[in-house]
């Protein structure tokens, strides 16, 4: 239990531990001008208790059973362990021994069934522990999406995956992190989630989290909250579940908001539809232009979908097979025409299917522009597609604008 580094601070080297004394009985307390009223509180801690420390990067999680015995889990310094031990309380003091050695005797104060407090005088440490009546470790498997900043970035966008093995795949904070494609760990216990942020250096951050099933008229809310002081974390992040399985059968969608995260590109402005964009400072208030001012809307089926959009005021859009794995999607756009290319992204949907959310990545974005780019053209009469050095053109140069990008389009579903 690291709580006992804090503790020893004072008296020793950052990682000294300290040694358990049961010399100090009643009177001796009574001696040093603590007068207790002894209550035992042993059956009344059995469950789960949590405690973040953010100011000293800690965070605990501890299981205690009617036996004697206790399960600690947390996080120092980035660091997460997992150990067993056991626990005693006596004279208002608790002692807890775990089998690695350590073992640590403080000051118990409770309010039963909220609250208890381990404090050590001399040091001036205390450490709030909380009770848990629900284990939340179920209710975090599934698939989330969360846009209103699980970083600081403007137009945020992250969406993650909890898998029941303890894995977790993300995607929207960097470009490398693609949906289904690397994966971290993390582990629950109470409403603590201790979250592997990076999978090379090992660095575990803990998150509180609530929950709350059919928070929102879109289905369950889960609200994760960090104290630590990290400029790339936001302190607070919701997030909304959503299904791993598509039910695109006779849907229509109409466009409604657009984020973008991880934008990084030349410095050079290009037009699609009228609009001109530029990746080195391109936002979302862009991609509101261009599908806010084409009405842009989609319509879907299990094997094809059909984008509508008004380019310059001309009714346009074409239909595209699709072949849909997951939450994968393949728009075999060179099916309409050889000179387009198709498109792999993801898209997701709320519990009802009143969302539904078009995410792409950076080779996807590539591709599903610059046939935008491309229908631009042809409607402009600018280009023809049998020219494939004109056509080929029009993608290398989107290419070379961008270096990376990620861009999620929400649609609600037409009532």
């Amino acid at each position: 239990m690291k709580i006992f580094k804090f503790m020893a601070i004072a008296l020793v080297a950052m990682f000294g531990f300290t040694a358990c004394d049961n010399e100090c009985e009643h009177e001796l307390n009574k001696a040093c001008g603590h007068e207790y009223i002894e209550v035992d509180y042993s059956n009344k801690l059995a469950g789960t208790w949590t405690s973040i420390d953010a100011e000293n990067e800690f965070a605990e999680a501890l299981i205690f059973s009617a036996d004697g015995t206790v399960t600690s889990t947390g996080v120092f310094e980035g660091g997460l362990w997992e150990k067993k031990g056991t626990f005693n309380i006596k004279d208002n003091k608790m002692t807890l021994s775990f089998e690695d050695g350590d073992c640590m005797e403080s000051r118990f104060e409770m309010v039963e069934g909220e609250v208890f407090s381990l404090v050590d005088d001399e040091l001036d440490v205390h450490f709030n522990y909380y009770y848990c009546e629900n284990d939340l470790s179920d209710e975090i498997v599934g698939m989330w999406v969360c846009a209103d900043g699980p970083g600081n970035s403007k137009d945020d966008m992250l969406i993650q995956v909890f898998n029941e093995d303890g894995s977790t795949i993300m995607t929207g904070a960097a470009d490398e992190l693609l949906v289904n494609d690397k994966s971290t760990k993390y582990k629950v216990i109470g409403d603590v989630v201790f979250l592997e942020m990076n999978k090379e250096t090992v660095r575990y951050v803990p998150f509180r989290m609530t929950y709350s099933p059919s928070g929102t008229a879109f289905g369950d809310i889960m609200t994760l909250t960090v104290d630590i002081d990290d400029a790339n974390i936001a302190p607070t992040a919701t997030w909304l579940r959503v299904k791993q399985s598509l039910n695109l059968d006779n849907k229509v969608y109409d466009y409604s908001a657009a984020y973008v995260t991880n934008a990084k590109g030349k410095d050079e402005d290009f037009n699609i539809t009228g609009n001109t964009f530029n990746i080195a400072n391109i936002d979302a208030c862009d991609f509101d232009m261009l599908f806010r001012a084409v009405l842009f809307c989609v319509e879907l089926n299990d094997n094809s979908i059909n984008q509508h959009f008004r380019p310059n005021g001309v009714e346009s859009g074409f239909e595209t097979p699709i072949t849909v794995d997951g939450n994968k999607v393949t728009l075999h756009m060179s099916a309409a025409d050889p000179a387009y290319r198709d498109v792999d992204m993801y898209m997701f949907q709320d519990k009802d299917d009143t969302q539904l959310h078009m995410y792409m990545h950076t080779d996807a974005f590539i591709n599903y522009f610059a046939n935008l780019e491309l229908v631009t053209m042809l409607i402009e009469g600018k280009i023809d597609t049998a020219d494939t050095a004109a056509v080929e053109k029009v993608f290398t140069d989107m290419e070379a604008r961008v270096e990376s990008i990620n861009v999620s389009l929400v649609l609600k579903a037409r009532e």
